[in-house]
């Protein structure tokens, strides 16, 4: 009876250190991988840095290459899809120029160095155009929207936001007021100000109002960087992607995560990659908020199948 008590317990200990190696080993091993994950965003998210910074020279100069030949159209890009899109202004003017507005966007992005994209046209004239009183109207409060935002820049005010309601209401948001600011003297000589710079650009009556902006608002402006981070990084990194979108509300913040992944988990090895993808997400997020000094809010991912079902793991 000894000698298999004593057997018995020689095997558990053998049991117990192999289990404490094994430990170890999956402790160190999972170091390693974050360590691997953080070493291969950083290098992609300064790539994506440099790349945006070669988009934004692409679009600037061949706007206004586009422009000195005489050619008046607008550029947008799509980053998902690598697509610039041309806006002009019909289709007889699309029909005459098309062949050498290309030429000068692919001239441009040679020059520069900008590559993998496609080119496609979009006819404006398939919208309704604004009525001539409309539009001076528009370019009209244009003005007036760049006098406002001028002079509360000069009053040490830059970070603003300005718009307009059907009620002839012109709101203005500012960042890092005081509680009591609305209620101030301040507020009121500043808005008599704005109303003055109204008047002498118009004839148009409107009220101004001023206010604090919103802890939520601020929050939903500091996390721009980082969700889009998580679009691009997530788009460049893994295959499966598809597409991408959130929702601060309601909270926590949902980070939804678009695949291809088959909605069965026992085809392939979808559990691994679907981990995989919350890993790299992750660690996005550290950085990036690492990066802004942004403070951290409580947040889920959300894996979606091809046929967008949340995949529970």
């Amino acid at each position: 009876m000894k000698k298999v008590l004593t057997g018995f317990v020689v095997l558990l200990l053998i049991i117990t250190a192999s289990n404490m190696i094994l430990k170890k080993s999956s402790n160190k091993t999972a170091s390693v991988n974050t360590e691997a994950i953080e070493s291969t965003l950083v290098k992609s998210m300064e790539e994506t840095k440099a790349e945006k910074k070669k988009l934004e020279q692409f679009l600037t100069k061949s706007a206004k290459e586009l422009n000195d030949n005489g050619f008046k159209v607008g550029l947008g890009f799509s980053h998902e899809e690598r697509n610039v899109t041309v806006q002009v202004q019909n289709k007889a003017f699309l029909e005459a120029n098309k062949t050498n507005i290309e030429k000068i966007i692919h001239n441009m992005a040679n020059m520069i160095g900008f590559q993998n994209y496609t080119v496609d046209f979009l006819v404006l004239d398939n919208y309704p155009a604004l009525s001539e009183e409309d539009e001076k109207q528009r370019e009209t409060m244009m003005e007036v929207i760049e006098e406002i935002s001028a002079l509360l820049k000069e009053r040490g005010n830059p970070s603003i936001s300005i718009s307009t309601n059907s009620n002839n209401e012109i709101l203005i948001e500012m960042q890092g007021m005081k509680e009591d600011f609305g209620k101030s003297k301040e507020i009121e000589d500043l808005e008599k100000i704005i109303d003055q710079t109204i008047l002498s650009k118009t004839d148009l009556e409107y009220t101004v109002k001023i206010q604090k902006k919103s802890e939520s608002a601020i929050r939903d402006q500091q996390w721009q960087p980082i969700l889009s981070a998580i679009s691009e990084e997530t788009n460049k990194r893994f295959k499966e992607y598809r597409g991408f979108a959130y929702s601060f509300h309601p909270e926590p913040l949902q980070i939804i995560i678009k695949t291809n992944i088959p909605s069965s988990k026992w085809f392939g090895n979808s559990d691994k990659k679907i981990n995989q993808i919350t890993e790299y997400v992750d660690k996005i997020i550290e950085l990036k908020r690492e990066e802004l000094s942004i403070e951290e809010i409580p947040y889920e991912i959300i894996i979606r199948d091809k046929n967008d079902r949340e995949i529970k793991q």
